[in-house]
C-alpha cells in the first residue's frame, strides 16, 4: 500500500510538473507574439518566483489545517481551476490583458509554494527509512528528465499546433494530476495529528532551523549552493558559450543538456547504490561538495568546449548525489509533523535570495566577465564544503528534531 501511494504521489507530481512547463511555454510564445518585448517575458519568472516565495511563507498555516495528502489534492485542484479559466479566455488574450494573465501565473505559483514542501515531506511517511535514498533518487531522475525534455517538447508542440492547444493539453495534465492526488488522499485518509494540531506556530520550521545545529548547517549550505548555482542557468551559460568558446546556440544546448544528463546519471547511481549512500552519507556529502566547487572553478578557467561538457556532466552528477543524500538525512532527522514546515522555510529562504543573485550574476558578467563569475561561484561552493568538513559531526542520522 505504501509503495502504491508513493507511485501515485510521484506520477501525479510528474504530470503537474510537465504541465507547469507546458503552460509557461505557451505563455512565452503568446506574449512574445503579442508584444515582442523581452521585459514582458522576464515578468513571467518574476511573478512566478515572487508568488511561490509567498506561498512557501503561507504554507505552514495551511499545513496545520489539512493532512498533507489533502493539501496536495486541494492545491492541484485549485491550480486546475485557475488554468481552465485561463485556457477559456486564452483566445481573447490581448496586449492590454497580459497583466491579468500574470495574476493567474502568480496564483498558480502561490499554490505550488504549498504543494512542493508537502510532497517532499510526504515521502518519508509513505516509505520505510531504508527505502528513502532510492525513493529520492527515483524522484530526482523523474523530475530532471521532465525538466530536460519538457521545454524542447513544449516548443515542438507549439510549432506544430498552437499555444492555445498546448495550454488545453496542460489542463488535461492538471486534471489527471488532481485525480491522482485525490486518490492518494483517499488512500491516506488520516486526520491532522494531535501533535500537529498542537504545533500551530507558523514559525515552527524557522525555529527548528535556528535551534538545531544539523538543520542550521544544512540550510546555510543549501542557501550558499543555490545562490552559487545561478551561474549554471541558461542565460549565463549563453554568455559563457558566446564569449569563451565563441560558438553559437548548438554548444549552448549541448552544455545545458550535459548538465541535466549529469543530474539524471546521479539519480540513477543513487538508486543503484542507495545502501552505500545511506551508510556513508557524511563522507559522500563532503566529497561531492568539494567536487562541485572544483568543477565550477575549473569550468571558469578552461577554453576547451569538450572539457566543459565533461565538467558540466560532473557538476550535475555530484550535485544530484549530494542533494539526494542530504535530503534523506533531513527526512530521517526531522519529526513528521515538523518536516513540511522545515521544507517550507528552506524553500522560502532559497527563493528570497535566488532572484537577487540571478540579477547580480548578470550584472557581474557584464561588469567583469563570465569567467570571474564562475570562479567566484566555485569559491562560494568551496566555502560550503569547508563548512561541511568543520561541522561534519552534525551530519548524522537518527537525531530526531
Amino acid at each position: 500500500m505504501k509503495r502504491h501511494s508513493f507511485r501515485l504521489l510521484l506520477t501525479g507530481q510528474s504530470l503537474a510538473n510537465l504541465g507547469d512547463v507546458f503552460y509557461i511555454v505557451s505563455l512565452i510564445s503568446t506574449i512574445y507574439l503579442l508584444t515582442g518585448s523581452a521585459f514582458y517575458m522576464a515578468l513571467l519568472p518574476f511573478f512566478s518566483m515572487s508568488a511561490r516565495f509567498l506561498g512557501a511563507l503561507a504554507a505552514p498555516q495551511v499545513m496545520d489545517r489539512f493532512p498533507l495528502p489533502q493539501l496536495i489534492a486541494y492545491s492541484q485542484g485549485l491550480k486546475t481551476l485557475l488554468l481552465f479559466i485561463l485556457a477559456v479566455s486564452y483566445e481573447h488574450m490581448m496586449q492590454e490583458t497580459i497583466l491579468l494573465t500574470f495574476v493567474f501565473v502568480a496564483a498558480i505559483a502561490f499554490l505550488d509554494g504549498w504543494a512542493s514542501p508537502a510532497s517532499y515531506a510526504l515521502i518519508p511517511r509513505l516509505l520505510e527509512r531504508d527505502q528513502l535514498v532510492k525513493a529520492n533518487g527515483i524522484w530526482g531522475v523523474v523530475t530532471q528528465t521532465i525538466q530536460l525534455s519538457a521545454w524542447p517538447l513544449g516548443g515542438i508542440l507549439v510549432a506544430f499546433s498552437s499555444a492555445e492547444t498546448l495550454i488545453w493539453m496542460t489542463v488535461v495534465l492538471y486534471m489527471a494530476a488532481t485525480l491522482l492526488a485525490g486518490w492518494l488522499a483517499q488512500l491516506q485518509d488520516v486526520k491532522v495529528s494531535e501533535e500537529q494540531q498542537e504545533s500551530t506556530d507558523r514559525r515552527a520550521g524557522w525555529k527548528a532551523i535556528l535551534k538545531s545545529p544539523f538543520l542550521k548547517l544544512v540550510t546555510i549550505v543549501e542557501l550558499i549552493e543555490t545562490n552559487a548555482g545561478v551561474v549554471w542557468i541558461a542565460a549565463i551559460m549563453y554568455v559563457y558559450v558566446a564569449e569563451v568558446f565563441q560558438a553559437g546556440e548548438p554548444w549552448w544546448g549541448y552544455i545545458n543538456s550535459s548538465f541535466f544528463a549529469g543530474l539524471i546519471a546521479g539519480g540513477l547511481i543513487a538508486i543503484r547504490a542507495d545502501q552505500l549512500l545511506h551508510r556513508r552519507a557524511r563522507i559522500i556529502i563532503i566529497l561531492t561538495a568539494y567536487s562541485a566547487a572544483l568543477a565550477t572553478m575549473v569550468f571558469g578557467l578552461i577554453s576547451n568546449p569538450y572539457a566543459a561538457l565533461l565538467l558540466s556532466v560532473l557538476f550535475g552528477f555530484v550535485t544530484q548525489i549530494k542533494g539526494i543524500t542530504l535530503n534523506t538525512l533531513v527526512q530521517m532527522n526531522v519529526k513528521e509533523h515538523l518536516l513540511p514546515k522545515v521544507y517550507a522555510a528552506q524553500e522560502a529562504l532559497s527563493l528570497s535570495t535566488y532572484a537577487f543573485m540571478t540579477l547580480l550574476a548578470g550584472f557581474l558578467v557584464d561588469l567583469i566577465g563570465v569567467r570571474f563569475v564562475f570562479i567566484a561561484a566555485g569559491l562560494m561552493l568551496l566555502c560550503s564544503g569547508i563548512m561541511l568538513t568543520v561541522y561534519k559531526k552534525f551530519l548524522k542520522a537518527d537525531v530526531q528534531i
